[in-house]
Parts: C-alpha cells; structure tokens; sequence
C-alpha cells in the first residue's frame, strides 16, 4: 500500500469524540517485547481532523485495553512547510496523510477489536476481512520523512545478493551487492559499466531483489 493510495481515499465523516485525558507519550515500552516478525505498522483511517484525538485516545487507554505488549508506536505524519504572508516567513506543520494514523502493533483479534472500538476511528486500511499492513520499505520512507529513526525495522538485503536499481540515475542497472549501511538506509551495489565493476551507492527504497 503506497502513499498514493493513502491519499486517494475519500475523508471519513466526523463524529463526536468523547475528551481523553492528554498524553504527551508517543511510544509505549512493552513489559515484554513481542516477536520482532509479529510487529507490523498498519493504517487506520480516523474521521476528518481526528488524527490527534485518536492516538490520544489509544495512548490514554493502553493499559485499560490491555494492550502495552501489542501496541507500541503511534504516529501523525507530520512535516515542516514555511507560509509566505507579503515578507513575512511563517513556519507551519502540515499532516502528510490527513486523516490516517500510523500504529505499529501486534494484530490479533483481540487488537483489532480494540483500535476499532476508538472513538473517532472510522477502519483499518486493508481488505474487507483483513488489515493489510505497510511494506518496510515504505515504511521506511515515511519514518525518513519525518526525521525518525526506525531500528526495529528488518533489512531485506544481504550482501552478495543480485539488486535492480529502480530509480535515479543508474535506474534498470542490475549489480551485487558489496555492503549494507541500515542505519543510513543505503547499499553499496557492484555495477557492471564498461566492463569494469563499479561500487554505485543506492537507498534501500531504490533497490528491489532480482528473484
């Protein structure tokens, strides 16, 4: 599921949303982590300018769902954009999916239920009978977006695999790869140019796996 089709959903109605008590927290710490491979971000579509009440709402109810070893990071896109008004600068944040929140978490039935169940939560984006949830790499790039550094996140490459570079300027070159930088995001792949090998730095989300 891209941003695209984040964006081209048409904005839930609003609804009263009943006041929770404020939480400045973003992050819960489970008492014991789950499986790294159980954890996964999903989307969830709230009612038009309810973004904030939602994860507020989740985070002031953690603990009454029961829900701190399944629910562990709440986000609202956000971004820094500057408003020129005649000469003056003026800075301003701006939602980057208005009317969606990002929640990593642990899905089973009984979580579901409980997001669901939210004030102001309209549904889970997905299939009719299933959340569907966000692919790492793109995950990776809305975390980048926003200036956060997700560790939890697993690399898809290892070296010596065979890569098709899908974007810039070495786009539809194929090479190996030499190294693996995750906490920048980015490979070393080996491009053949010339007959001669050539080391061509690539970020993970340029990069997909020759199968």
């Amino acid at each position: 599921m891209g941003e695209e089709e984040i964006r081209k959903e048409e904005p839930a109605q609003a609804e009263e949303v009943k006041p929770v008590e404020e939480v400045k927290a973003e992050e819960i710490k489970a008492e014991e982590p789950a499986p790294a491979g159980d954890r996964k971000w999903y989307v969830i579509q709230t009612y038009s300018g309810m973004e904030e009440k939602v994860r507020d709402a989740i985070l002031g109810n953690i603990d009454q769902m029961g829900m701190k070893t399944k629910i562990f990071q709440i986000l609202v896109p956000e971004e820094e954009i500057v408003e020129l008004k005649g000469t003056r600068r003026i800075e301003k944040k701006k939602k980057m999916f208005p009317g969606y929140v990002f929640l990593e978490m642990v899905l089973d039935d009984e979580s579901w239920y409980a997001i669901r169940q939210t004030p102001g939560v309209a549904r889970f984006i997905g299939t009719k009978v299933k959340p569907t949830p966000v692919s790492d790499r793109e995950m990776q790039r809305v975390l980048k977006q926003i200036g956060v550094k997700e560790e939890k996140l697993e690399v898809a490459f290892e070296k010596g695999e065979t890569v098709r570079v899908i974007s810039g300027p070495f786009r539809g070159y194929t090479g190996t790869i030499d190294e693996i930088n995750a906490d920048r995001g980015k490979l070393k792949v080996l491009i053949n140019i010339f007959g001669r090998d050539t080391p061509v730095e690539v970020n993970f989300e340029h990069a997909e796996k020759v199968v």
